[in-house]
């Protein structure tokens, strides 16, 4: 029987921003796949903005997850919030899908194309919060999709290919900057550096515990950073993250702190994290939103720190020049894909020792052509 090609199709993918990044191969596989066809995104409020726009977009449906959770712990809030679920559930109802892509694979992510009507709902084997109850197409078994050695961007490729997409391309196409957003970048940073020399935007908390780099070890590789090269240094994250970044900026024992150290979490919104990265040269981090994103907009060298996730499994893409620590082959217990470390040390991020990311980044830095001594030009030529 031949395959019917779908009119309407829905990628489900509410969050989170790391992930969403993820997804974006698999948004261009549908477009090159299906060029006719509309093709629609449900993803969370505060993270619509990195998908916003995109050429291979045709509809975004906007999810109120979090007051959502907030609600359910505040009766008088229910109402509302139903209100809400219905409205959402009845905008993605009304466009008509075909068929529906879960890619995220969580009992909210499979129940929306349901209740939404979509006839054709597909989706992953591994069975997470009853997730499979809900699809009538399931594919990848929990023991693949959990395979340290196989890249999650083939999973969801799997679920595309299975509609009759076009093969997976390792690359990622984010939406179109906006001017709007450079220019707010350029004046945040405008004054910051007082040499023009490369920078280096540096994330180094995450929202799962199990992924944090020891603060000491953050402490004597920024040292080292600033004590050894003339690159500059720029720190990113969320709000909460200022205090973390600012104690350790506060235990570097140099005078070119303030000429060469800019902390900027909290201050730039979502929607600009791609302008931001647009100006830098190279980003370090863990397996978190911050290195995808730089990954996405092509920053010429990254550098990830991997612990509990699996290196070859959640990688990001799209630089020309990457490097990815982890202590995976040495530890039985890794990747363990846990939030907090089962066992209390926490010794897969302890491990990495700040020598050895240090000499990755220069390593990196030096296959790219870019200079980070001396005060010389920042590329060669």
């Amino acid at each position: 029987m031949k395959a019917i090609t779908p009119n309407k199709i829905l990628l489900v993918r509410f969050s989170a921003l790391g992930d969403v990044i993820q997804t974006l191969p698999v948004l261009s596989m549908l477009r090159d796949g299906f060029p006719h066809a509309k093709i629609g995104w449900a993803i969370d409020t505060e993270l619509a903005a990195m998908v916003e726009g995109h050429p291979a977009l045709d509809y975004l449906h906007r999810c109120s997850r979090r007051s959502w959770s907030q609600a359910l712990t505040r009766p008088d809030r229910w109402p509302a919030a139903v209100r809400e679920f219905r409205t959402f559930v009845a905008e993605v109802r009304a466009v008509g899908y075909d068929v529906a892509i879960d890619a995220q694979g969580l009992f909210k992510t499979a129940l929306l194309p349901c209740l939404a009507g979509i006839q054709r709902r597909i989706g992953y084997k591994h069975g997470r919060e009853f997730s499979s109850i809900f699809y009538t197409e399931q594919h990848v078994r929990r023991r693949q999709y959990f395979d340290p050695a196989v890249f999650h961007l083939e999973h969801m490729g799997q679920l595309a290919r299975s509609i009759g997409a076009t093969d997976l391309r390792y690359t990622v196409e984010p939406p179109a900057v906006s001017e709007a957003a450079r220019q707010r970048i350029s004046a945040l940073l405008e004054g910051a550096f007082q040499t023009p020399a490369p920078i280096v935007a540096i994330s180094p908390a995450t929202q799962w515990s199990s992924k944090h780099w020891p603060e000491e070890h953050w402490v004597e590789l920024i040292s080292r950073l600033l004590a050894e090269t003339d690159l500059n240094l720029l720190f990113q994250g969320a709000p909460a993250d200022a205090e973390l970044t600012e104690r350790m900026v506060r235990a570097v024992p140099s005078a070119q702190v303030s000429a060469r150290v800019m902390n900027v979490c909290g201050k730039v919104p979502i929607g600009d994290m791609y302008a931001l990265y647009e100006k830098v040269q190279a980003a370090v981090g863990p397996d978190s939103a911050p290195l995808h994103i730089a990954g996405a907009i092509g920053v010429p060298v990254l550098i990830g720190i991997y612990g509990p996730t699996g290196y070859r499994r959640t990688p990001p893409i799209g630089s020309a020049h990457i490097r990815l620590l982890s202590s995976e082959d040495h530890l039985q217990c890794q990747p363990c894909h846990k939030r907090v470390c089962p066992l209390g040390t926490g010794e897969c991020m302890l491990r990495i020792q700040p020598g050895e990311v240090l000499q990755a980044l220069l390593s990196a830095l030096t296959e790219a052509r870019i200079n980070f001594e001396s005060n010389r030009a920042t590329t060669v030529s």
